[in-house]
């Protein structure tokens, strides 16, 4: 929107620069100065207006005001005509860098009904111009809304690369980090560690171990919804971030679910979890310390549970879900 700002106070900024230079003797005055005072304010409301809540398509607004200004300038000042051709293409360049694709198609009427009222007078080759300028605006902003859409699905391809665990599919510990900065209150935190890890990879070799690492992976993938995210934040442990605003319960449906799915991809393979909320009284940083000493307190207890950092008990840790799948004498807690 800067850029839009600067596209704006340059259709007025740029006459009054060449009737300083020019030192052009037919100047309307209170014309001008009734364009220049509506670009102030136009610039001016425009820090007060949610461009950000509008789709992308109302950053239109400011070529098409910006080309429209021209007109009324050039009545204004009718003895620098000649000035404007570069300004249009700085609009459609402005076009074709911040909004979607046609852009430049959409503005090109605007475009040249303000030409056209730039110009002194209006023939056969003044058509003729205008049509050249029209394919080179066109050309212009297209080109350069391309190489901008090329530019963003590199680098996002690039983000993805350098913050995603290849092994998994889940995100790397440095994606981990990504979306935890934006954890908020009542968001759930969960850090799963599969059980008896070495033991299976000594049994059974690398291979193997790789092999759990993927399948839960994917069966922890296809439980999540679009908001939420997941890490392998290092070895066998993942850390989830469930956007819920709501209690603990959320965490814990999920472990359920996983713990159904792993056991038809994986039979045999467990894991033990501890769920921690983020709220008023604990940070992220807080959160995810509490959920790894409930992963802890499932390990100590036998494997194969569910803990919770009670918030409303200082922080007391609690059994909330026990499987129980490899101790067949272990009784749920409900």
């Amino acid at each position: 929107m800067g850029w839009g700002r600067l596209i704006w106070l340059g259709s007025v900024a740029t006459p009054l620069s060449a009737v300083l230079v020019l030192r052009t003797q037919e100047v309307h005055t209170g014309l001008l100065g009734y364009a220049a005072l509506a670009h102030l304010v136009a610039v001016a409301s425009s820090f007060l207006l949610p461009w950000r809540r509008w789709s992308a398509w109302a950053l239109i607004a400011f070529p098409v005001f910006s080309t429209a200004s021209v007109a009324v300038v050039a009545t204004a000042v009718p003895g620098i005509s000649g000035v404007y051709g570069g300004f249009f293409a700085l609009c459609f360049a402005y076009t074709g860098l911040f909004l979607p694709r046609g852009a430049s198609v959409v503005l090109l009427a605007p475009a040249l009904v303000a030409y056209f009222g730039t110009l002194p007078a209006v023939d056969g080759t003044a058509f003729v111009r205008a049509t050249f300028l029209a394919v080179a605006w066109i050309v212009l902003g297209e080109l350069l809304g391309l190489l901008r859409r090329r530019q963003v699905a590199l680098l996002h391809e690039l983000r993805v690369e350098n913050e995603t665990d290849a092994l998994t599919g889940l995100a790397n510990r440095r994606g981990m980090e990504r979306f935890l900065a934006g954890a908020a209150g009542g968001d759930i935190l969960i850090v799963f560690d599969l059980d008896n890890f070495k033991r299976l990879n000594d049994a059974h070799g690398h291979a193997e171990g790789d092999r759990a690492l993927r399948t839960f992976g994917r069966v922890l993938a296809g439980e999540l919804r679009t908001r939420d995210r997941a890490a392998r934040s290092g070895g066998e442990e993942m850390v989830v971030l469930l956007r819920c605003s709501t209690e603990s319960r959320c965490g814990i449906s999920l472990t359920r679910r996983l713990r159904a799915g792993l056991e038809s991809a994986y039979p045999g393979l467990t894991f033990s979890a501890g769920i921690a909320v983020v709220d008023a009284d604990r940070s992220v940083d807080q959160a995810l310390e509490a959920a790894d000493h409930a992963m802890y307190a499932a390990k100590t207890g036998g494997r194969d549970q569910v803990w919770v950092a009670d918030p409303d008990r200082s922080g007391e840790l609690r059994p909330v879900a026990d499987f129980g799948l490899r101790r067949p004498d272990a009784v749920p807690v409900s």
